[in-house]
């Protein structure tokens, strides 16, 4: 298996962060409406979104990365794939564990009816990033939730990008 430059992963992630985005801010901006100038319902109102904006991450990895494309469309830009240990693609059920990071964002859903919100997700994001420079720690070219997830995110093909090495 041929592992991906760091950058190539780094600026996948970018582009699904960037197309998942515009779906949450649009949810976020439709629930904000039921705010009415009442800070509890704010607090509920973003609890209600960020659990929403968590479930549209998860769908949104689960959905690409188990189809049949085995890819997020960031991940397609560069000719990456998620694969199994043997290649083969990967079901939705070690896709969904590979997730766990995200998973981390139903937290700040609890925080915002704590009102402890900001700061929480400060610190969450910091850890995020830090998941993602696990990528530069043996075995090459795997991050730490494909190692637990016993995923594989390969160079499959010169992608949208570049051409095949």
């Amino acid at each position: 298996m041929q592992y991906p430059k760091m950058w190539e992963r780094f600026a996948a992630a970018f582009i699904d962060w960037l197309l998942y985005t515009v779906f949450n801010l649009a949810f976020t901006g439709v629930l904000s409406q039921f705010i009415f100038g009442s800070v509890a319902m704010q607090r509920i109102m973003g609890f209600f979104a960020m659990v929403l904006c968590t479930f549209i991450i998860i769908f949104y990895k689960v959905l690409f990365e188990s189809g049949r494309l085995q890819a997020t469309p960031g991940k397609l830009v560069f000719g990456l794939r998620v694969v199994d240990a043997n290649g083969a693609r990967a079901g939705w059920l070690p896709v969904l564990l590979r997730t766990w990071p995200w998973w981390v964002y139903f937290i700040t859903a609890i925080t915002q009816i704590l009102l402890v919100g900001y700061w929480v997700h400060g610190i969450i994001w910091l850890g995020l990033v830090g998941l993602f420079f696990t990528i530069l720690l043996p075995p090459g070219g795997r991050c730490l939730h494909d190692i637990t997830a016993g995923l594989h995110v390969i160079k499959a093909g010169p992608g949208m990008v570049g051409t095949a090495r």
